[in-house]
């Protein structure tokens, strides 16, 4: 939280995937991770403050769009963010979902998700 005045603003922190976040790209890129055992989700980019734009630029990602959420939304829907996760990008974390990703879930996921084009899309 940051104090400014005597107020309290919690400060954003940004959760940033690769491409679009369309329902059937997050059933796609849901998965088993290679690394931690009975952990399921799909990749993304995040950390405590660090801006959306330097989480995509730490990605290296070749998508021209991105789709940017904050953790708080995810929380607020249920969704846990498991950061740091091993794998690609500066940034690497992993939003935990069942495996299968459920169609009902992945609209919902996709709705929180607002996109973006990619400030460093890697060529």
């Amino acid at each position: 939280m940051v104090a400014f005045m005597g107020m309290f603003k919690e400060v954003p922190q940004y959760v940033v995937r690769a491409g679009l976040a369309r329902p059937r790209d997050l059933i796609a890129g849901t998965g088993p991770h290679r690394e931690i055992p009975d952990l399921t989700g799909f990749s993304v980019q995040s950390a405590p403050c660090v801006v959306w734009e330097d989480l995509a630029r730490g990605g290296r990602f070749r998508n021209l769009q991105v789709g940017v959420a904050t953790h708080q939304d995810l929380q607020w829907y249920g969704f846990k963010l498991v950061f740091p996760s091993p794998g690609r990008g500066v940034y690497q974390a992993t939003v935990q979902t069942p495996d299968p990703l459920p169609p009902d879930v992945a609209e919902q996921l996709s709705r929180l998700f607002i996109q973006h084009s990619n400030p460093y899309p890697v060529r």
